[in-house]
């Protein structure tokens, strides 16, 4: 729904966003009150904001609140809002209850009381100070309102004849009934025995429509005296045309004579006649310029309407046949002279053989060398996992006789043997992830995918590392559903991506907290980890999950760690068919979310304590 506003350069429109209903008519009460009726059969009553372009408050009504079916009408009646029905006219019935309880009631009071009243088609109505006018099927009465407040009803006997559409009724400042039915406009003095001065716009010429003569088919549907020349009417070639044309001015007694001139056929005016049409026949393709004026019984001249025409050319004359010929034209002069370059193109052909053979030799060392290559890269992977292998079992050694020296050892020798414990779980994290590392590389990682529950894996996680964050005065948030939230994955699998999340989280956080969630969205589950930390810097995002890279590098390095992590995480999720995905802004934090399709099956562990559940 749109308005206008005037400013002082003109009207300018403006929306009421909150309507897009298609609304088919309107009325507006004395406190600014909106009633709208639309195309569905509601009526919307509407309060606007001062400027109008909002709306504050909106109720609808309908059949169930008394409205009968189809569409409506708005009018306002003696200051009370009617709903004009071919069922008859309807009015609130308990206006002092609020509007969301308000009923609307027939009201044959305000149809004129004749036979069959009951079953009158209502077509349009207009109420004018103390006269209401009623269009009914093929009568119109006017009612003049009585003291009581009932109306005394006359019929208007010039105006009882069929309505070829739904009619439309307009009543002007001097008592002129304007009366439309789609196809004929009506103009009725009501007032006896004086004379209705004819308005004063202005008076032109205008085209209506043009038609094609064999087919009846509308190519145009009419414009006002101040057509440019830029809007030309274009038209196949052969048709023959008919243009309707009108003067708008209704204050005149005989019917307006016309005179018509087509420029680029002849120059000259035809003569005035009443026939408001002008037919031409054979039109040969170029442009015309069609010119009509219109004078009244008056004898006042309007202006010139005018419409540019352009006729296309018949298809063997248009540039794109023409655009054609030169084209076979062209084909057959280069079919000419590639008689003469077949030779040409054989020996081209037999160089290109040649070319192929020497590429395909390359080739064939270029695979030799990748062969190579991937020979060295499986041995160095094969170097990096043995390697691993053989400096684990000596740590994980020394790590148990840490524990045996621990109560062996005073206080102050204590605080040795928890450096050297603290370096060595370092130096095993870097050795398993070196060992996770080449595993996904060689693909020769082991999944086990079973229904798991991703709260449970969070909630676990959560509380392995609360004594972690604790110890760096952050706090520990955990949100997970009421009911189970499972994806097909590996559990073990599943808890090293978390863990390697909350871990990082710990890690880059000093103050304020680190929050672990889980829940479910358009069909995939998932675990977040939300942290309070340091945020990560827009430009090192594309390197987040590659291997060996930390935003802080070199000497210049404040967090220790080796930069595989967040890779092995984002390998073990893509290989159960999941996705890490980050939030991020440098100084407020982080939010990790890493995602898997929701499960169809549900856990036995799950199944199980719902098994207890219903026993």
């Amino acid at each position: 729904m749109k308005g206008l506003r005037r400013t002082r350069d003109g009207w300018r429109p403006f929306s009421v966003e909150e309507i897009q209903e298609e609304v088919r008519d309107l009325a507006m009460e004395d406190d600014g009150t909106l009633w709208a009726s639309t195309i569905g059969g509601e009526v919307l009553r509407l309060t606007l904001s001062a400027d109008g372009q909002r709306v504050r408050l909106m109720t609808r009504y309908d059949e169930q609140d008394g409205l009968p079916r189809g569409y409506k009408g708005m009018e306002v009646v003696d200051g009370r809002v009617t709903v004009v029905s071919k069922k008859g006219l309807f009015q609130i019935d308990d206006a002092d209850q609020a509007p969301e309880a308000w009923q609307f009631t027939r009201r044959p009071s305000l149809l004129p009381d004749i036979e069959g009243a009951d079953t009158l088609t209502v077509e349009a109505i207009e109420n004018v100070g103390e006269k209401l006018w009623v269009v009914l099927k093929k009568r119109v009465f006017l009612g003049r309102q009585k003291e009581d407040g009932s109306y005394q009803w006359k019929a208007v006997d010039p105006l009882h004849f069929p309505k070829s559409e739904r009619p439309t009724l307009s009543i002007g400042r001097e008592g002129t009934v304007w009366l439309g039915d789609g196809r004929r406009l009506f103009r009725y003095a009501s007032g006896q025995g004086r004379d209705i001065e004819p308005p004063t716009a202005d008076f032109s010429a205008l085209v209506r429509q043009v038609t094609t003569l064999r087919r009846g088919r509308i190519v145009y549907g009419g414009h006002g005296p101040d057509l440019d020349g830029e809007s030309t009417l274009t038209v196949p070639y052969g048709r023959d045309l008919r243009v309707d044309v009108g003067a708008p001015l209704y204050g005149t007694v005989e019917p307006h004579q016309y005179r018509y001139k087509l420029e680029g056929r002849t120059g000259q005016w035809t003569d005035w006649t009443t026939e408001a049409s002008q037919r031409y026949r054979d039109l040969w393709e170029g442009t015309y310029r069609f010119r009509v004026q219109a004078r009244n019984d008056r004898g006042q001249v309007s202006e010139v309407g005018m419409l540019p025409l352009y006729i296309r050319p018949p298809w063997f004359r248009s540039r794109w046949a023409l655009f054609a010929y030169g084209i076979a034209f062209l084909a057959l002069a280069l079919g000419y002279r590639r008689y003469y370059q077949i030779k040409e193109e054989n020996r081209r052909a037999q160089e290109r053989v040649r070319k192929l053979e020497r590429e395909r030799v390359v080739a064939e060392r270029l695979k030799k060398a990748n062969e190579r290559l991937r020979e060295a890269n499986r041995l160095k992977e094969d170097f990096l996992a043995t390697t691993s292998h053989e400096l684990r079992t000596p740590l994980t050694n020394i790590l148990g006789a840490l524990e045996v020296l621990r109560g062996m050892v005073t206080d102050e020798q204590e605080e040795f043997l928890d450096m050297i414990e603290a370096n060595g779980q370092r130096l095993k994290r870097t050795l398993n992830a070196l060992l996770d590392l080449s595993m996904l590389r060689s693909g020769e990682e082991d999944l086990e995918l079973t229904p798991t529950p991703l709260d449970e894996c969070a909630r676990r996680v959560a509380s392995d590392l609360r004594d972690d964050a604790e110890e760096k005065g952050l706090s520990v948030r955990v949100d997970t559903p009421d009911t189970p939230v499972q994806a097909d994955v590996d559990e073990q699998y599943l808890e090293q991506i978390v863990r390697n999340l909350v871990e990082n989280a710990i890690k880059y956080t000093h103050d304020g907290h680190v929050a672990i969630s889980a829940g479910r969205t358009n069909g995939q589950v998932y675990v977040e980890v939300e942290d309070t930390g340091i945020g990560i810097d827009e430009d090192f995002l594309p390197n987040l999950f590659d291997e060996f890279k930390q935003e802080s590098r070199g000497r210049a390095r404040t967090y220790e760690g080796n930069g595989l992590g967040l890779a092995i995480s984002a390998r073990l999720a893509e290989q159960m068919d999941g996705t890490i995905h980050v939030e991020t802004e440098k100084g407020e934090g982080s939010t990790f979310t890493v995602e898997f399709p929701r499960s169809s099956k549900m856990s036995s562990e799950t199944n199980a304590s719902r098994t207890g559940e219903t026993e």
